[in-house]
This record gives structure tokens, sequence and C-alpha cells, in this order.
């Protein structure tokens, strides 16, 4: 152990900087908190730190007591309620569960949070009357950079204001009417993952409003519906002119039909930028069937960029998936 110790005592504070900023602060406190002034010193000083809480109680333990005001990235895996006013530092947030009314006026409190992530709903799908959505999109969060969220719900009048920090989002949603108003809200965004619900709502004929020119980066993930996939796409792609990258992810189990002549006159018309495409989709045997080698090189023809074509096939749990991309992705 001596001789462990005085190789350590060798190495230049530098490195050991290096090192720890990939260790959490319960590794950090655990492994060099007692073990001389020099370490000690060291850990004084750090600052960027992450901290990942698996139970309520750690926020309370002495080495997020020690860390908190220096904690940059904090994931909480459990769902219990956290006071998160000694963490003032953080920039990255990571929350297993919706926070509630109360714990959203705590996440304000953070003024340098740039990312914030949500991974699953409320408890027992209770769905609180002001939720976090509303303090994203009412510009609670001035410093927002990317966004997370679960399902967000539509309102014909949405009580939102600019939200101009915000430039990446991920969400999923249940109504298509909420999309023109996320754009509005958010002018600067240029990355958005949108997921639709199985089964969302009717979307309507057209949406209203200007253009939205910031967005390059379009993610839809499209659960089972019985509305036209190339009618939703149009619809999507009528407001974001300047798209360079867009990709369709279907269900994993439910087939969709999609019409890919009509697929490339719209991506023609909607999108003249784009530089990126890929689809991924269970299809129906009888569209399958239909994609046989002679097609491939009529379908290339159809758009630039549908240059990749080629089926997954089946398994035992999974359907066979039609796959087309502009890029062969490894």
């Amino acid at each position: 152990m001596s001789l462990s110790v005085s190789f350590l005592e060798l190495l230049p504070d530098e490195l050991f900087y290096d090192i720890f900023e990939y260790l959490s602060v319960r590794d950090l406190y655990d492994g060099f908190y007692n073990l001389n002034g020099r370490f000690a010193s060291i850990l004084t000083s750090l600052t960027n730190l992450y901290g990942e809480m698996i139970t309520k109680e750690e926020a309370h333990s002495p080495a997020y007591r020690f860390f908190a005001s220096r904690i940059t990235i904090l994931s909480v895996e459990h769902v219990e309620t956290i006071n998160l006013s000694p963490f003032s530092a953080i920039r990255s947030l990571r929350l297993h569960t919706e926070p509630n009314r109360s714990q959203c006026q705590s996440i304000q409190l953070l003024y340098h949070l740039e990312h914030l992530s949500v991974y699953k709903p409320p408890i027992k799908n209770v769905y609180y009357s002001v939720s976090l959505p509303f303090f994203v999109f009412t510009n609670s969060f001035p410093t927002l950079r990317s966004c997370r969220l679960n399902l967000i719900p539509f309102k014909d009048n949405q009580q939102w204001t600019l939200v101009s920090s915000l430039q990446t989002l991920d969400i999923s949603a249940g109504d298509p009417r909420i999309y023109p108003q996320i754009l509005h809200s958010c002018p600067s965004l240029v990355r958005f993952k949108l997921e639709f619900i199985r089964y969302f709502a009717r979307p309507p004929k057209i949406f209203p409003g200007p253009s939205h020119t910031s967005l390059h980066r379009l993610d839809l993930c499209l659960n089972c519906t019985t509305f036209s996939c190339c009618q939703i796409i149009d619809l999507l792609l009528s407001l974001v002119p300047n798209l360079m990258h867009f990709s369709i992810i279907g269900s994993f189990s439910d087939a969709s039909d999609i019409d890919i002549d009509l697929l490339a006159v719209i991506l023609h018309q909607r999108v003249p930028k784009l530089n990126e495409f890929y689809l991924e989709m269970t299809i129906p045997e009888s569209l399958a069937s239909t994609l046989q080698d002679s097609n491939w090189q009529r379908m290339r023809q159809l758009y630039p960029l549908f240059n990749y074509f080629h089926m997954n096939p089946s398994t035992q749990n999974t359907p066979e998936r039609l796959i087309i991309e502009s890029k062969r992705r490894i």
C-alpha cells in the first residue's frame, strides 16, 4: 500500500484534475476525501462535477453536502422530491420523473440551467394542473438550451411566451396541433425530436402561421395511426422550409402504409435544402411484396436522397421493416 501511495504522490495535480472529471462526487468523496492534505486541497478546488442520486437520502450525505455548490451535472434517479437550492451551479439536470409545481419552482432557482431532461411521466399517471411544460414554454428557465419532456397536452389557447434560448427539444405529443405552437414559441429551435403517441388525434388539413426558418433537424417517431403517413409528413414539413436533416421512425409492432412516390413529391416541394434522410418503418405485407429488387432503381430516381433501400427481414418478435437512407448507417 505504501508503494501505491508513494506512486500517487509523484503524479502532478493536473493529471488528477483530468481523472477526477470522470468520477462521480460519491466516488471522489469516498475514495479521496480523507486521504491526505494534498488531495483535500484538490477536492476543494474542483468544479464542473457530476452527481447521481439513487436515493433521496443521498442529498443529505457528506459527499453531497461537501460538493453541492460545485456540481454542474446532476442526475436524480429516484421519484422523491428533493431540495435543489444547495445545487446552485447546476447546468444540466436529469430527472427520473416529472416534477410537481413546487419542484418546478425550485428548478427556477437554478440560474445557470442549460439542459433539462425528464424521462418518465408523473407517478400513477397523475398529471399536474401546472406542469413542467408550462414552466419551460413560459421562459421560466431563461438560459435553457436543450430539453427533453414527456407528453405535452394541447390547448387551443396556450399561455406560452417566446423561449428564445431553446435550441434542442425532445417531446411526445397526442395532438399534432401542438407542433405549430411549439415552433412559434421557440424561434431559435434547431433540432426537434417529436414522437406521436399511439392513436394520436386527427391532424388538421393545414397549419396556420408563418414558417419556422431556424429548424434544421426533425426526427419524427410515428406510432400506430389510422391517418395517412404522407399527410402527416406533408403537414409537418410545410412549416420548416430550411430543414436539412429529416428522419422518420415508425412503430416496431404496427405496420404503416406509406406511398413512396408521394413521399418523394412532398420532399421535393417542402424541403429543398434537405441533405440527409432516413426512414425505418414496419410495412404491410402487401407493400413489402411490391418492393422487389427490380423496383429499387426506379425508386432511387424518385428523390436524390433515396440512395439505399433494404428490408430488414421479419423475426419471431418483429415484422419486416423498410429502410430508406441517404447515407449508410454502420
